[in-house]
């Protein structure tokens, strides 16, 4: 696994992108590339997400709550124990969220997703 405070030769911070529709997934990518960050995936499933994160650790990820009838906790588990920051961009209502103690205190951009605002948390993050 690579260092987790290694940030690429165009000094980009590498974000892991977890959504299983294909457009907005598309849309994440762009926005985060325009945003000045490397993108790991993105991951339509937990198996990918859970393989892309044990092949790389990136500096943070985006995380959709619902893939194709699983949840994206274990993913969130992971990061978690990695010490990897992440954020939501699930239309979940906030009450089937706090039933994972996981995603407790977790920001959730929501969907559709303000890309603006999603960067600029992101790049809240430290590096």
């Amino acid at each position: 696994m690579d260092d987790p405070a290694e940030i690429d030769v165009e000094g980009r911070r590498c974000v892991l992108v977890v959504e299983d529709e294909v457009l907005i997934a598309m849309e994440l990518t762009a926005a985060l590339i325009d945003g000045g960050f490397r993108v790991l995936g993105p991951a339509a499933s937990v198996d990918h997400a859970l393989d892309l994160v044990s092949e790389e650790r990136p500096h943070a990820a985006v995380l959709d709550f619902n893939l194709v009838g699983e949840k994206v906790t274990p993913v969130a588990l992971q990061l978690k124990a990695l010490g990897v920051p992440f954020i939501l961009a699930s239309a979940v209502q906030a009450s089937e969220l706090a039933a994972h103690p996981v995603l407790a205190g977790v920001a959730n951009m929501g969907k559709p997703t303000d890309l603006k605002r999603l960067i600029d948390a992101l790049r809240g993050f430290k590096a």
